[in-house]
């Protein structure tokens, strides 16, 4: 690792988590948040590859293995702003004194059971982060210390398990099972590490990729001109929120959203087809599940925040996902043995290509969940919860990193989230207020049904095999300081802005508003609530659609085992209730019947001859989202538009 690319990861890395913040809450532009290679990092990294296109032509460009070391670490990195962290957390160590009220009764039955050293246990001392303080008053920076020290020793155990698990699976799932890794495919074209055409030299001088940056840029160019011209016809897509249109299937079925995805679509062009056909037929399937259920009166409660849009549905396809991710341990489970040998010092050679030991990515796991366990135990969550948890997260981190290899889907959550299959499986009853509350304040982090960083992470070794070997051994060490960095930019801009500007409760963002359910004040609401009730046991219900959802994904994998051309992947049950899929569904079939298409009349090299259409395509939407940007920050600041949508 040069030391050029390790500050120019580090500047990228917070500038990733600076610029998104300062457009999302002061100019409300086009957010760069939610996909799981975010657009926060896309835009610059892309502009740094143009620039190093043409200093390389000059002698002083920065090599493959710099520009990967720079995209390792600003990718990871960028995971923590927006709602990825910086919203969700702030809101937990904020919200649950600011909103407390005697109407609420949260002084009851919430804040006793939260330790002091979790949140900002003073409502004054955060009515100025919500409101704004008087001018010449100092931020209160003192009252933020405790949290943060004792949250960034829990996110640094999380970010260090996830490396390590990232290294134990690499050869498994490069070398043994050969899975895709679409996004990691793309990267590397871009950055030229690839062996394939793709360098942006050569790219730039294809006529496909002039003609998809061309024609994307311009539909953007042109609807951008609405802004200032009333009444001007656009184009139906590639607009913002305008271009998204609900389809009523029936009375009780979910709405089928109609809309256009440009990263979708390019990641979905370097995935295997039956992964993409299988994607797009269970979510259809899903809706006609949903829609049944509910026609015929179905009632098995309200699904749980950020989870799928029926809890039958979801609660099935979590099923499956936890098959999912068995079937690949088992499979795996020689290599598994392997790294454990090696671990213990009873065999030698095996690790020698990767960015860590084996030795001391075993090692560095077992401490990193033992001190997590213990972190989420002292605050308040009982053991039994803790395992729960602990396994819930463990299968949507895990299956979703999987998923992502295979599919390249940017926006992707689970089909229901770590606390939902804890709170179902034990109930109120069975767990007592105090995981109630514990389980409430892990919404800091695990807010979505998202990987805190885990499917980028699980890309770092694959895009690190292709650089040279003494650049990868720092690569770990690079990524981790990068995303505190990351963290401690954005989360710093976000609190000063609070108290100095226009207050959290003005932003305009979801994360600090004191109404609805996706946020932290909906997350303390729903806790209170349940811990009101006070009877909710174990939901049996819920537990048997996991069950039968298990069931039929062992169907199918044994059915891929006995016939190996069965043409239906379970990948697409396990995430057919996914609430991202409802926006990308329809992108998915797209680039499925695209691709089909393209290899049935041209075949293998035809196909490989488009590939540059589709990333010129994806850079032509970055540079007409990253225009639109400029535009609002100029000449609509405050009134900004949305050209990318955050699924």
């Amino acid at each position: 690792m040069t030391q050029r690319a390790f500050i120019i990861g580090i500047v990228l890395s917070a500038w990733a988590n600076l610029w998104p913040a300062y457009i999302s809450l002061v100019v409300h532009s086009s957010r760069a948040d939610h996909a799981h290679l975010p657009v926060a990092m896309l835009i610059p990294f892309v502009a740094l590859i143009v620039v190093n296109g043409w200093l390389g032509k000059r002698g002083r460009g920065l090599s493959a293995s710099e520009l990967l070391t720079i995209c390792c670490m600003s990718m990871v990195a960028a995971c923590v702003q927006g709602e990825w962290l910086s919203g969700y957390l702030l809101g937990i160590i904020t919200a649950p004194y600011y909103f407390a009220a005697p109407e609420n009764r949260w002084d009851e039955l919430l804040l006793q059971y939260i330790p002091n050293w979790a949140v900002i246990p003073d409502r004054e001392l955060v009515r100025g982060f919500y409101e704004g303080l008087p001018p010449g008053e100092p931020v209160p920076w003192g009252a933020w210390l405790t949290p943060v020290i004792w949250w960034g020793f829990f996110l640094g155990a999380l970010f260090t398990a996830n490396l390590c698990l990232s290294v134990l699976f690499r050869k498994q799932w490069m070398e043994h099972e050969k899975l895709a890794f679409p996004i990691a495919t793309v990267l590397l074209q871009l950055t030229g590490a690839s062996d394939e055409r793709g360098r942006i030299n050569d790219l730039i001088r294809n006529h496909l990729f002039r003609i998809g940056f061309a024609v994307t840029l311009l539909i953007i160019g042109w609807n951008i001109i609405s802004w200032f011209v009333e009444g001007w016809l656009q184009f139906p897509i590639l607009k913002g929120p305008g271009g998204k249109h609900l389809l009523s299937l029936g009375r009780g079925f979910p709405n089928f959203v109609l809309t256009f995805s440009i990263l979708t679509l390019t990641f979905g062009y370097f995935t295997r087809s039956e992964i993409l056909f299988s994607i797009w037929f269970f979510h259809f399937l899903a809706i006609a599940q949903a829609g049944i259920l509910n026609r015929f009166g179905f009632d098995m409660g309200s699904s749980d925040i950020w989870c799928s849009f029926h809890p039958a549905v979801g609660w099935q396809s979590f099923g499956g996902m936890i098959v999912l991710v068995g079937w690949g341990a088992w499979i795996a489970r020689d290599h598994l043995r392997r790294v454990f040998e090696h671990a213990l010092g009873q065999e030698a050679g095996e690790d020698t290509e990767e960015m860590l030991s084996y030795r001391a990515a075993t090692f560095l796991l077992g401490i990193s969940v033992v001190f997590a366990a213990i972190w989420l135990n002292r605050s308040g969550m009982g053991w039994a919860q803790v395992f729960a948890f602990g396994f819930g997260t463990v299968v949507l981190y895990l299956g979703l990193s999987r998923i992502i290899i295979e599919s390249g889907l940017v926006f992707l959550r689970g089909p229901i989230t770590a606390q939902a299959f804890t709170w179902h499986l034990f109930g109120i009853t069975g767990m007592g207020p105090a995981s109630a509350a514990a389980l409430a304040l892990s919404f800091a982090w695990s807010c979505d049904a998202k990987t805190f960083g885990m499917t980028m992470m699980a890309h770092v070794p694959r895009l690190g095999a292709a650089m040279n070997q003494i650049s990868r051994r720092p690569l770990g060490p690079a990524v981790l300081l990068a995303s505190l960095v990351g963290a401690l930019t954005v989360g710093t801009y976000v609190v000063y802005q609070g108290y100095h500007a226009t207050g959290g409760f003005n932003f305009g963002t979801v994360s600090f508003m004191g109404t609805g359910n996706l946020n932290a004040f909906g997350v303390f609401k729903f806790t209170a609530s349940r811990i009101q009730q006070g009877t909710v046991g174990t939901d049996w219900m819920r537990i048997a659609f996991l069950g039968v959802g298990a069931g039929f994904t062992g169907l199918m994998f044994w059915l891929r085992y006995q016939f190996p051309g069965f043409p239906i992947h379970p990948i697409g049950f396990t995430i057919s209730a996914a609430a991202p899929l409802q926006n990308t569904g329809l992108t998915i079939f797209i680039v499925w019947a695209i691709k089909t298409l393209i290899l049935k009349i041209g075949g293998l090299e035809k196909y490989r001859e488009t590939a540059p259409l589709f990333l010129g395509i994806t850079a032509g939407w970055l540079t007409g989202v990253a225009l639109g940007i400029v535009i609002d920050t100029i000449w609509f600041p405050g009134q900004g538009h949305e050209i990318h949508l955050a699924y």
